[in-house]
């Protein structure tokens, strides 16, 4: 009879949906997530990804994608309704309003791009320490601003 020996440090206790149409940072973040003990699932595109986050419920979602704003919104939507796990949305552009519509569609927080590594992995693991979201951020839910 063989016994095994399991550190309950080493086994995965969260896992993350990476929704990503690049390849290259993807490599990245999922290397960054493992080293955390975290189960890794990249998505490259909307379908796909709608369709993992249904039938897993991730702990937390990443997304890192192109996309115009009714897909975004059709995309934070879906995995909102799929999930209580966080989303972290990765932007290129520094305005308030793909925030705050990022927000009211399901983003939990918005990291605006470049990203350190280091940076979101710490960030993610914050949230995923918090555990599932409560709701909206009140004091966004009743904002308007004008471009």
């Amino acid at each position: 009879m063989v016994a095994w020996k399991t550190e309950a440090d080493t086994l995965p206790l969260h896992t993350v949906l990476i929704v990503s149409d690049q390849a290259g940072t993807v490599a990245v973040w999922e290397t960054l997530f493992s080293g955390q003990n975290c189960i890794v699932l990249p998505e490259a595109n909307i379908h796909d990804a709608l369709q993992t986050a249904r039938l897993v419920a991730p702990s937390l979602m990443l997304v890192d994608m192109q996309l115009s704003k009714s897909e975004r919104t059709s995309l934070l939507t879906g995995l909102r309704r799929s999930s209580r796990g966080p989303i972290l949305m990765l932007v290129s552009a520094d305005t308030v309003q793909e925030v705050v519509e990022a927000n009211l569609a399901g983003a939990d927080e918005c990291l605006v791009k470049p990203v350190n590594p280091a940076v979101l992995v710490i960030k993610a693991m914050a949230w995923l320490g918090h555990g599932q979201r409560k709701g909206k951020v009140p004091s966004l839910m009743d904002a308007t601003f004008s471009t």
